[in-house]
């Protein structure tokens, strides 16, 4: 079994590697045409002379190579943990990322944090009473929420917050600074996330169990928190690994708008200076952050519910 999944990560890693190599690589432009663009060092030079230092500087690069050539010498690297270096900074890209990395997990997980706390208490409100007048409104306002573009709300959210309460709008990644990306990044994924509950909650509390609670003279409150909440957070947890994955990867979007110093801005800088290394080595370290976050959610789903361990078993 663990020789299996060791194997199964490997092949994803390296199916991702080659997807984005090939995607990269296909794309129009070329870095070393918008460095010197960028830098205007065209301007000083004949043509002779600019054609003569872009070719000395593609060579630099590697990527006077072929494609396949690329892969296989940036494969090598990668295995020895030599992510390369980043076009623009000759920085190693392993540890530039490293550097920006906490900040989007510690945005991450207070998004996080907030999100489930917001869908509990959304989901809580509505399956009072189903169908009722709160269920109507929250669905409303639900739907209204995921309704709006995420840089949109984050937009408005630091306009009002830099005027009305003297929001930093740039700067480290500090506290002060954390609370409003988190709580933007928290109730664009609350909509799905609450009606998910909602309905495991519902469907849940409708089994011979939860009924036969009810006969038995236990409290509305009793049945949920001692016989239906439990079994119904697996779909939950399942939607949360996938969310937690995204957040702590770095929200592009909210990153971008809050000028948050995390992987999610780094990377956007990368793909439009078209910086090779740096848009590798951000994908694989997301892809492997997936895979860890959605293995540690299968084990604490068996930990939640062992039927659904017992479950794979007898179908494995």
């Amino acid at each position: 079994m663990l020789v299996h999944g060791f194997t199964s990560l490997l092949s994803l890693v390296l199916a991702a590697s080659v997807l984005v190599f090939a995607l990269i690589r296909s794309a129009p432009g070329d870095p070393v045409d918008i460095e010197f663009g960028a830098s205007g060092a065209s301007t000083f030079l004949t043509p002779e002379e600019d054609t003569r230092s872009r070719e000395v500087r593609r060579a630099e690069l590697g990527l006077d190579k072929s494609v396949a050539e690329q892969y296989v010498i940036w494969l090598g690297r990668v295995v020895s943990g030599d992510f390369g270096k980043s076009f623009r900074t000759g920085e190693s890209v392993l540890s530039e990322i490293a550097d920006r990395l906490p900040a989007s997990i510690g945005l991450g997980f207070s998004a996080m944090g907030l999100l489930l706390l917001m869908s509990a208490l959304t989901a809580w409100l509505a399956v009072r009473k189903p169908d009722g007048p709160m269920d109507h409104v929250l669905r409303v306002l639900s739907i209204a929420a995921a309704a709006v573009p995420t840089f949109l709300t984050a937009t408005l959210g630091l306009r009002w917050a830099a005027e009305a309460a003297g929001y930093p709008i740039a700067g480290e990644a500090t506290a002060s600074r954390l609370w409003l990306p988190a709580v933007v990044m928290a109730v664009s994924g609350v909509p799905t996330m609450a009606r998910v509950l909602r309905a495991s909650v519902l469907e849940q509390g409708a089994m011979t169990y939860a009924a036969a609670a009810k006969a038995r003279g236990a409290k509305p409150r009793t049945v949920l928190l001692r016989h239906t909440l439990r079994p119904s957070l697996a779909p939950v947890m399942t939607l949360a690994g996938l969310t937690t994955a995204t957040l702590m990867g770095g929200a592009v979007i909210t990153e971008v708008v809050f000028s948050w110093p995390g992987v999610g801005a780094y990377a956007v800088e990368a793909i439009g200076a078209q910086d090779y290394p740096v848009i590798q080595a951000y994908v694989i370290v997301m892809v492997l952050m997936a895979i860890i976050v959605n293995r540690s959610v299968d084990v604490g789903q068996r930990l939640l519910d062992p039927r659904t361990y017992r479950k794979l078993k007898g179908t494995a």
